[in-house]
């Protein structure tokens, strides 16, 4: 096959696979999903695609990674704080989707910077770091980035590559964009934008290369585009209910052989669908059997299998460009850290003010009783209570006893795995002021 042709022969060659939905639950009265109690149809959808092929791992152990490209125009604070708890758990990450129209440079950035304040209250597209940074992929409704379908109802602005990299954005991916006039001459690469005055700036670019420094406004993170020539059509990786996911399409993926250049052993794969639209595709039969035989012709040697997200692929490419090589399994957060959704887990808004191994420092945005979970190695399990701040911090080498201020009641449980005597310990403030405490294992 052509892809044998084209990959080294003389090493492991990794594939990076990633699903990258056009997220939209204001579709979900049409699905059959629950769209009468708030993010109920979300965690049903979710529910099944894990029942469906969570239980397939890759080369790291690790199952399908999901990337949410959540529909902003559409706003739905409990289907987002829905997808914010399975991103916790382990099974993707939210992005930024957008349809507009009739844009300027400056309306189209501040639906970017609303866009993410309210991303940001569930903890979507904010790092996890010490000085938390709003970072995000992006994929342009309609297709039409940069007023690439010349259709200001669909866009409007000749600048969005500009714009988007502004606000945060590390790389788009839209495209393709098979039978749109949005499609660009490029295809098959990963490649750098450069912004003009003149729509479709991203017709072209610089490929992505080892030992290349990064240049233009943005990077473009395309899928595959190839001709399947055994059924006489184009696959360009969509999972829609007009093109099924199917073992036989595996080859095709892989031709495109989408790669950072100097780096051929590595391969990116990036499927996209619109999940909720096409749900019976997404979580039916026909995916289930495609992922059954990625994690059996793609785990078997040469090829190793990494089930990625948007994010973690950016990362393993900047990896690649800065000349990394090995197991792409070890650049998964090279560049931008995990979003703090993957490590804190609250059930009300809230914003991340910090975080470190040791240190976590967080707002929270409604009154009321607040339940939050942290995400391992952190040292506390889980806290609960009713306050709007916290602060958390571990002292260097000494897992007890934690700092915690805090200004309201709460409650709090360390980690600690198979301990029986682990429960919660408890500790008061006095008032609005914030207080410290100082606690210790409550022994039973």
């Amino acid at each position: 096959m052509s892809w044998q042709r084209q990959l080294p022969s003389d090493k492991a060659i990794d594939v990076m696979l990633m699903i990258v939905d056009h997220f939209e639950p204001v579709r979900l009265e049409s699905s059959g999903l629950d769209a009468e109690i708030p993010g109920a149809g979300v965690a049903q959808w979710c529910e099944r695609f894990q029942n469906n092929v969570g239980q397939y791992r890759d080369s790291d152990d690790r199952p399908p990674q999901y990337s949410w490209f959540f529909a902003a125009d559409h706003p739905d604070f409990a289907s987002l704080q829905t997808l914010s708890d399975y991103a916790f758990r382990g099974m993707g990450e939210v992005e930024f989707h957008l349809h507009h129209g009739f844009d300027t440079h400056a309306s189209f950035s501040r639906k970017l910077h609303d866009g993410l304040d309210w991303f940001n209250r569930a903890g979507a597209m904010m790092t996890s770091e010490h000085q938390p940074q709003q970072r995000f992929a992006y994929i342009a409704g309609d297709w039409s980035l940069d007023n690439g379908c010349r259709d200001d109802s669909t866009s409007g602005c000749n600048t969005e590559l500009i714009a988007l990299r502004d606000a945060g954005c590390y790389a788009d991916f839209t495209f393709p964009a098979l039978g749109s006039v949005a499609q660009p001459r490029k295809t098959n690469a990963i490649y750098y934008a450069t912004d003009c005055p003149a729509p479709k700036s991203y017709d072209g670019g610089a490929d992505v290369a080892v030992g290349c420094p990064a240049s233009g406004d943005l990077m473009m993170f395309q899928g595959p585009l190839v001709i399947d020539w055994r059924r006489g059509r184009f696959d360009d990786g969509s999972l829609e209910n007009s093109t099924p996911p199917a073992a036989h399409r595996l080859a095709n993926w892989l031709s495109a052989h989408v790669h950072v250049v100097g780096r051929p052993e590595w391969v990116f794969i990036k499927l996209f669908t619109h999940g909720i639209q096409n749900h019976e595709v997404m979580l039916g039969p026909s995916l289930r059997a495609a992922v059954e035989a990625m994690a059996s012709q793609w785990k078997q040697p040469p090829l190793r299998l990494h089930f990625v997200t948007a994010r973690e692929a950016y990362n393993i490419v900047k990896a690649a460009e800065a000349g990394r090589q090995g197991n792409p399994n070890d650049y998964r957060d090279y560049a931008i850290p995990r979003p703090a959704n993957r490590q804190v887990r609250c059930s009300r808004a809230w914003r991340l003010r910090a975080f470190a191994k040791n240190r976590i420092s967080m707002e929270i945005l409604q009154p009321g009783l607040v339940e939050i979970d942290f995400a391992e190695p952190f040292p506390v399990a889980s806290l609960r209570g009713e306050f709007r701040n916290l602060e958390i911090t571990i002292p260097e080498n000494e897992p007890r006893p934690a700092q915690i201020r805090c200004d309201g009641p709460f409650e709090m449980k360390y980690r600690e795995a198979g301990d029986p005597r682990c429960r919660w310990a408890v500790a008061r403030s006095a008032g609005a002021d914030w207080v410290e405490e100082h606690l210790v294992k409550a022994a039973q």
